[in-house]
């Protein structure tokens, strides 16, 4: 490895950053140099430079993320998000199991080579581990990533020793915090502004969505949004739970937060539809003090599986949110769902 690559990888993220008309601060540059070894690492073949970022919500980590991995020289790479990519190894492992003599372990092999094919950097956004069920899976990877010899590039929202933070099973992922503490540089990006925050709304993709506490026709019209009409109203059926949409078409799908988040709705069924459906709206969300938690954690999957894919969200009323999401989630999901939703453009300022 040499200082010259080394640069070369830190000079193109700073490139992209002139381009965009963004200045990378002080913490941003502090983890650049832990990044472009990574990359270096990567293309030269080495080893023993994976980097796991973490940091609270806004800080940069994704941009730079996707900065770093267009900045590195080489085909052999993957960019995924962490939901996204274990769903799919999930339901691929899960397949290998129903085949006749197939085992456990070479299933999940299986699953994760045609997931992996034979990538040397594999770049893994918003790396978590909600439930018990996920820590063995979470930590069988890590191993086999690290077997194969990949360079890892994860960010996440929770410092290595807070994930899975539920304390009753907290100690079942133990062994995977330990591979990540000791198998990658760990390094915090814990700038003091939140750029989703700060950025300018109305963008584009997630960011081009709306607030409408009190939609109105008015409003809606501003927004560009027409209601659906009772002819309009159809059943999805992404998954294994039929969804009534009150529009499917043009690539706008409109839901009722009671029809949506009411069902017994999960994030793979939002990350099915996203792909055809870029324009997601959700009328009738009702204040904070009402429905249950499992409700507003639906929708809190939602705003986080729309935003990472790129979808537009319109919300329609939620008239009293002040800037906190409800919900019984971790404070760190929270903190995280909060900051996306405030990306959107509303009349009335939280």
């Amino acid at each position: 490895m040499t200082s010259v690559h080394v640069e070369s990888i830190a000079s193109a993220v700073r490139q992209a950053a002139d381009a965009e008309g963004l200045e990378l601060d002080a913490a941003q540059l502090a983890v650049l140099p832990l990044l472009a070894r990574a990359g270096t690492a990567a293309v030269s073949g080495e080893t023993g430079n994976s980097v796991y970022l973490w940091g609270p919500p806004g800080r940069g980590k994704t941009w730079l993320l996707d900065a770093f991995f267009e900045a590195v020289p080489l085909c052999e790479k993957r960019r995924l998000h962490f939901h996204d990519f274990f769903r799919e190894l999930h339901a691929r492992t899960f397949e290998g199991y129903g085949r006749k003599g197939a085992a456990r372990q070479s299933a999940f092999a299986a699953g994760l080579d045609a997931l992996l094919g034979d990538a040397r950097l594999l770049c893994f956004d918003e790396f978590h581990v909600n439930g018990p069920a996920d820590a063995a899976f979470v930590t069988r990877l890590l191993r086999q990533v690290a077997e194969r010899g990949i360079v890892l590039v994860a960010t996440s929202n929770y410092a290595p020793d807070e994930l899975l933070p539920d304390p009753m099973f907290h100690h079942l992922f133990e062994p995977g915090i330990e591979l990540i503490t000791t198998q990658l540089q760990v390094a915090a990006l814990d700038g003091p502004l939140d750029y989703r925050a700060a950025r300018p709304r109305g963008a584009s993709g997630f960011a081009s969505g709306h607030h409408l506490r009190e939609p109105d026709t008015a409003s809606l019209a501003a927004a560009g949004l027409r209601p659906p009409g009772p002819d309009e109203a159809t059943v999805l059926s992404p998954g294994t739970v039929p969804l009534k949409a009150s529009r499917a078409a043009d690539g706008q799908l409109w839901f009722s937060f009671a029809d949506l988040c009411g069902a017994r709705s999960a994030a793979s069924d939002y990350l099915a539809l996203a792909g055809e459906y870029r324009h997601w709206v959700v009328s009738g969300v009702p204040d904070t003090t009402h429905e249950d938690p499992f409700t507003w954690q639906r929708f809190g999957n939602l705003v986080d599986v729309l935003y990472d894919a790129g979808c537009r969200l319109d919300v329609l009323g939620f008239r009293n949110y002040a800037g906190t999401f409800p919900g019984t989630a971790h404070g760190v999901d929270l903190a995280r769902i909060s900051s996306r939703f405030g990306m959107l453009t509303s009349p009335v300022p939280v």
